[in-house]
């Protein structure tokens, strides 16, 4: 099976500008070229490679493609930029190395506490421009597997053919709130019946850590009064600001705690296991991102 280049970056245009014309502007060639270029494609690997909607959306084998398409532009620019060479006599100043783009996949719990750091390395290390596409950990392997990222922080164990896995730790979550709102809807501590009335703070409609925690608390499942502040920083901020109870990272709310702004309501804690998962390719950028978040983790997660 031959498999041309040309349909491949013809198949990730349509996938990314949406449709046939989009990707036909994009590739400076007609919608008609388009068509050949997919069909074409599509008779070389004997499968159906898109859905031809509105958006354009690819199927399970054509994502397979997209993976490796995504794969190719990596390899190739890493190569690129090893022709380039080290800024010397008469060679390119390294202020106009051209950078290669590194998509990745993380929580955002991650990001506000331990990733970051790690992507600054990177950065000030390699000629790069990291993407973070962010998601729930529970559904950031999703972006692995549709071929949007090459490698993703995640809380699913089950690996994705094609991808390495690495155990990084687990993420430790306190239930807490700030000593006023304990005074008034929880003075008596977490029963089941103050839990399930007192004003829960969540990230978001996905994010299914909360009612874990509540259910573990009280030992059955409720549904409290919410709010959802979808951003992990002013998440933190709307839980020392009184607006309700909710589990943050623990390397998050240390100082918090420590000063006396939030109090736990609750001994327990919620650990939530995650994994760094990413293309098995002989990419040194991939693997050097790799060992630093390896390295980042293993002095942040428990």
């Amino acid at each position: 099976m031959e498999i041309g280049l040309d349909g491949l970056r013809t198949l990730t245009a349509v996938l990314r500008e949406g449709t046939f014309d989009a990707a036909a502007a994009s590739l400076h060639i007609t919608p008609s070229a388009v068509s050949q270029r997919i069909k074409a494609l599509e008779l070389q690997v004997g499968r159906v490679l898109l859905r031809r909607t509105k958006p354009a959306t690819a199927t399970a084998d054509g994502e397979v493609l997209i993976r490796l398409a995504e794969q190719w532009e990596l390899l190739a620019a890493e190569a690129r930029a090893e022709l380039v060479g080290d800024p010397g006599p008469g060679g390119v100043d390294r202020l106009d190395r051209p950078r290669i783009h590194l998509p990745i996949a993380s929580n955002a719990d991650s990001l506000a506490t331990w990733l970051l750091p790690v992507i600054a390395q990177l950065h000030r290390d390699h000629p790069v421009t990291v993407e973070v596409l962010r998601d729930d950990e529970t559904r950031s392997a999703t972006l692995l597997r549709s071929g949007d990222v090459l490698g993703a922080v995640t809380s699913e164990p089950a690996g994705i053919r094609g991808c390495e896995l690495r155990p990084l730790g687990a993420m430790r979550y306190l239930p807490v709130a700030t000593p006023e709102f304990i005074d008034t809807w929880l003075p008596d501590g977490p029963q089941t019946s103050s839990l399930a009335r007192a004003p829960m703070v969540m990230f978001d409609r996905n994010d299914h850590l909360q009612h874990q925690v509540a259910a573990t608390i009280a030992g059955a499942p409720l549904n409290p009064p919410t709010t959802y502040v979808p951003a992990s920083a002013e998440y933190h901020r709307a839980i020392e600001l009184g607006v309700g109870w909710g589990a943050v990272p623990e390397s998050q709310i240390r100082d918090a705690l420590a000063a006396g702004r939030v109090h736990r309501i609750s001994d327990t804690h919620h650990d939530v296991p995650l994994y760094w998962q990413y293309w098995r390719l002989s990419s040194p950028l991939l693997q050097r991102l790799t060992e630093l978040i390896v390295d980042a983790a293993r002095g942040h997660l428990v």
